[in-house]
């Protein structure tokens, strides 16, 4: 009898230790995430990524969309001409759904001017508090996700309201840099 349940605890803590991969995360991110782009057109970037092709589908706002990049641990998408999402997998200290990490998805939107939006999801797809991961500034910023390491770039812009000319549109560029502790970002 012992011999079991040591056999089932082993089992159920590799469970919990199991790593996500990211293709797993996106065949089960929730379309309402991204509306216009059903499960069968993320399923088919997979499908393009593993064949080697070009991993572009149409959505259904009568645009494309593609897979720009896709590893173990991040994805990045362009949604349409300006809008972008990127996704990073994060180690965590304490499991969270029976899991030892977290997704980071930003949104961008814009042209010339970027701004960015930035949620935590379970694996399971259920939306954690931004305030216990990362402190971010009460004005707008654009966020850039590393592909390499668990780390973002943040960038904020201060302009003048009326300028003078074209050369004092912009005040101050801001640039800070977050690494992440395996419970929420930190600046360094």
């Amino acid at each position: 009898m012992k011999v079991v349940f040591i056999i089932l605890s082993l089992l159920l803590t590799c469970a919990v230790e199991a790593q996500v991969k990211m293709r797993d995360v996106i065949k089960q991110m929730p379309d309402s995430l991204v509306p216009y782009l059903k499960q069968n057109a993320r399923l088919d970037f997979i499908d393009f990524i593993d064949s080697s092709m070009k991993a572009e589908v149409s959505n259904d706002l009568g645009g494309k969309s593609q897979l720009m990049e896709l590893t173990d641990d991040y994805a990045s998408f362009k949604l349409n001409s300006s809008s972008q999402i990127q996704m990073r997998l994060l180690d965590v200290t304490e499991p969270i759904d029976s899991a030892s990490q977290i997704i980071c998805m930003v949104r961008t939107y814009g042209d010339d001017i970027r701004e960015s939006t930035i949620e935590f999801y379970s694996v399971q797809w259920k939306l954690l508090p931004l305030e216990q991961r990362i402190s971010l500034p009460p004005y707008m910023y654009h966020i850039t996700l590393s592909s390499q390491t668990p780390e973002l770039t943040l960038e904020s812009e201060m302009g003048m309201d009326i300028p003078a000319n074209e050369d004092q549109k912009v005040l101050s560029k801001t640039l800070k840099s977050f690494k992440w502790d395996r419970e929420s970002f930190k600046i360094y």
